[in-house]
């Protein structure tokens, strides 16, 4: 089946935000749930990070879903088609070819395909997300380096899939799946008969970050689902694994650059 060409700036779904900054072209953009898009592709290489929501994307003999704040890498000319089974936002960030060239050297980070979901490259959307919503004079630059911390990150991986030992693949499975309890290494590692140092070790190496990391990451996820829901905050904050609705603000904001309530009053 051949697939539709797009050229830049042009996205499937209902787009909601555009802005030209410099090199980059971001946009923030919706789709309904139980939407199909066809297979197309993009004539620029660009970044998807998922903003809410989740969904399926179909590649040439594979599959990736793709959930809440991971980064979908698209090289230009990626034939793909995407299911939708709920609503959801993706941010696409669009890379001008001149500005990939200028980065061939340093590696592929931003050429090959990749589906990446850790905290430190999650934190990297977030803050690229506050800037198109706030932008100003200087957003090209911060722009331009936050792309360049990003680029970092996963070439620091090495490897942008993850190959990840099953155990451990299954430890980071159970921890997000019990994300409100508090698990401790000991009982981790229990669980899975392995150390708890070499747990915490290979945790890190292989998700760039620490399980506690991780932990506060999926609370902030489930309380953004919460808060957007109506949910009062202080049951947001207990159902959540937060000791109370003061550390729930706090983490929050941490994460996000917004309060809950401002989370909230944005939506």
């Amino acid at each position: 089946m051949s697939a539709t060409r797009l050229v830049r700036g042009e996205f499937l779904g209902r787009r909601k935000t555009f802005q030209q900054f410099g090199y980059f072209t971001l946009s923030l953009t919706d789709y309904a749930g139980g939407s199909e898009l066809p297979w197309h592709a993009h004539d620029e290489t660009y970044l998807t990070f998922v903003v809410r929501g989740a969904y399926r994307e179909l590649l040439r003999g594979t599959t990736r879903d793709c959930t809440p704040r991971a980064l979908v890498v698209h090289p230009a000319g990626e034939d793909h088609a995407d299911r939708f089974a709920d609503p959801a936002r993706c941010m696409n960030v669009e890379l001008d070819r001149a500005w990939l060239d200028a980065l061939a050297t340093r590696g592929d980070a931003f050429t090959r395909p990749a589906l990446v979901d850790v905290p430190p490259v999650a934190a990297l959307g977030a803050r690229l997300l506050r800037e198109l919503r706030d932008c100003d004079a200087l957003s090209p630059l911060v722009i331009e380096g936050l792309l360049l911390e990003l680029f970092a990150e996963i070439a620091r991986r090495g490897e942008t899939t993850d190959h990840a030992p099953a155990w451990l693949r299954a430890a980071r499975a159970l921890v997000a799946s019990r994300f409100a309890e508090n698990l401790s290494l000991r009982e981790l590692g229990a669980h899975f008969d392995v150390h708890p140092a070499h747990l915490a070790r290979a945790f890190r190496q292989h998700y760039g970050c620490t399980i506690g990391d991780f932990v506060r990451d999926q609370r902030v996820e489930q309380a953004k689902r919460r808060i957007a829901a109506g949910v009062a905050l202080s049951e947001v904050a207990l159902d959540c694994g937060f000791a109370d609705q003061s550390h729930l603000a706090r983490t929050f904001r941490r994460l996000t650059g917004q309060t809950p309530s401002e989370f909230r009053r944005a939506r």
